[in-house]
């Protein structure tokens, strides 16, 4: 029974050596998910400032535009000032008295349709004007809105550059545990396998003592056999005659002539037409078999409980009659 309870204890040892390197492998499954959920978040961050800063670029070069439009706007607009001052000279040096009164007419008209034209492209100018200060102002409000915009991606990207670094110094940790883990594992695979080789070696020796202890010996020879033997001594009697002398079992040196039997058989086949005398101290009250005082059955010996027959000696002799 003490053997059983060790050979038990070993493969309960060996069984919560695996269930631990199992919950151990989960846990460092587990930690690796959380670890590639923060890795999506952080390139999820990092798609979001890249979209941030392409927008700003493509603002500023709008912005670069409407400037450059503006300086256009301004050259065209003072150009037609100077025209405007230049037919002002123009009217203001006619003399009527030098020239010719249709030549006055016509040149005043001139100057007129010139003034006219002129005043035309000052208001298309004017209008121009006005759009570009719309522009210009819709402009800075968006410049306004990059810059805010600016400052929240600076401080997005400030805060993703901690996110990384955390990450980073998760992921050390991480790995660090792995190879803690990767360690442990190691350890109790071995172990486990010196559990098993040990269980493996416990059972066969457990095997082997079963063996053992559930194996009888018997032999069955005539009186001159046994004592040739010399699993038989004779004793007592007459000197001379030697009339009265009793076969008593001598000490087994030789196990040459024993058959090899099994505990639990409950029947020793014999030649059932003839007696046999019990000679060795076997249990005989646990046989099935009817025995004379003096030891004596007639045919195969029955045994009702093998245990307890064999549990005072486990080699029988049988003496043939």
């Amino acid at each position: 029974m003490t053997r059983k309870r060790i050979v038990l204890l070993l493969v309960a040892a060996a069984a919560c050596a695996e269930s631990h390197g199992a919950s151990v492998s989960d846990s460092a499954a587990g930690e690796a998910m959380i670890l590639r959920l923060r890795n999506a978040a952080l390139d999820e961050s990092l798609r979001v400032v890249r979209g941030v800063t392409e927008r700003q670029n493509v603002e500023k070069d709008l912005l670069v535009r409407e400037v450059h439009s503006f300086d256009y706007f301004m050259e065209q607009l003072q150009g037609e000032f100077k025209r405007i001052r230049l037919l002002q000279r123009q009217a203001g040096s006619l003399d009527p008295r030098e020239d010719p009164l249709a030549s006055v007419e016509s040149e005043r008209s001139q100057i007129l349709r010139e003034a006219r034209a002129a005043r035309q492209r000052l208001s298309r100018l004017e209008a121009a004007a006005e759009q570009q200060g719309r522009q210009l102002a819709a402009l800075r409000d968006s410049v306004r809105a990059s810059a805010d915009s600016a400052l929240s991606s600076g401080s997005e990207r400030d805060s993703s550059r901690m996110a990384l670094a955390s990450v980073r110094v998760l992921v050390a940790d991480l790995r660090m545990r792995l190879d803690d883990l990767q360690h442990q594992v190691d350890s109790l695979t071995a172990y486990s396998r010196t559990l098993h080789d040990e269980n493996e070696r416990l059972t066969a020796v457990i095997a082997a003592n079963a063996a053992r202890d559930s194996t009888v010996y018997y032999v069955v020879g005539t009186r001159k056999q046994l004592v040739d033997w010399r699993l038989a001594r004779e004793t007592g009697g007459v000197p001379v005659t030697g009339w009265g002398r009793v076969l008593q079992p001598a000490e087994i040196r030789d196990s040459t002539h024993f058959t090899v039997g099994h505990m639990h058989t409950r029947v020793i086949k014999l030649e059932e037409n003839r007696d046999y005398q019990l000679l060795s101290a076997q249990n005989t009250s646990a046989l099935e078999s009817r025995l004379s005082p003096d030891g004596t059955f007639h045919g195969s010996l029955r045994i009702r409980d093998p245990e307890a027959f064999w549990r005072p000696g486990k080699w029988m002799i049988i003496v043939s009659k």
